[in-house]
């Protein structure tokens, strides 16, 4: 085999140079990078979009009895039984102190870990589960109230909405505290 044949089939100068007007058209180099992925959870609470990192849940249930407990907090919607495991359930909107939402046919539960604290907590809907860059999770606006601003990781962009990331560690250790 000839040298020229090992490195493969040559560019003409007229395709080198098309490459090169292509590069420089748009402003930058193409760079072939892996870039580090985290899994989100994506869901609603009174029409806003809200994200988890799925490393900090376990699971996905539909809502089916949750039992009120009295003399809790508010903001504790009460617990479930999932399969003989009893978690307390927190309804994000009380504690953000939102308005409160009817139960739908879409509300869900999701159950939160984060260091060894274990809880559901109740969402309005699930919108997707997806992939995206690390990097994309930015600063988040200054425009978020103070009642949500505490428990914000970042924002990010999900079908051109804004999705404001929660920290679920500060969270937990808010309802720890109280």
């Amino acid at each position: 085999m000839t040298e020229n044949e090992e490195r493969g089939p040559e560019k003409s100068k007229s395709e080198e140079v098309l490459d090169y007007l292509k590069q420089k058209k748009s402003g930058h180099r193409i760079v072939d990078v892996e870039e580090e992925q985290v899994q989100v959870i994506i869901f609603q609470l009174m029409g806003e979009l809200f994200g988890i990192y799925s490393s900090d849940a376990k699971e996905v249930l539909e809502v089916e009895k949750i039992t009120p407990v009295p003399g809790c907090p508010e903001f504790i919607a009460g617990i479930v039984n999932i399969r003989g495991d009893v978690e307390s359930v927190i309804d994000l909107n009380r504690f953000f102190q939102l308005p409160p939402e009817a139960e739908t046919a879409r509300t869900k539960v999701v159950i939160a870990q984060s260091r060894e604290i274990c809880s559901g907590i109740r969402v309005a809907s699930i919108e997707d589960v997806l992939e995206i860059p690390k990097s994309s999770v930015r600063q988040p606006l200054n425009t978020l109230g103070e009642n949500i601003r505490p428990y914000v990781l970042g924002e990010t962009l999900y079908l051109g909405k804004n999705v404001t990331m929660l920290d679920m560690g500060r969270i937990f250790e808010k309802i720890m505290a109280e």
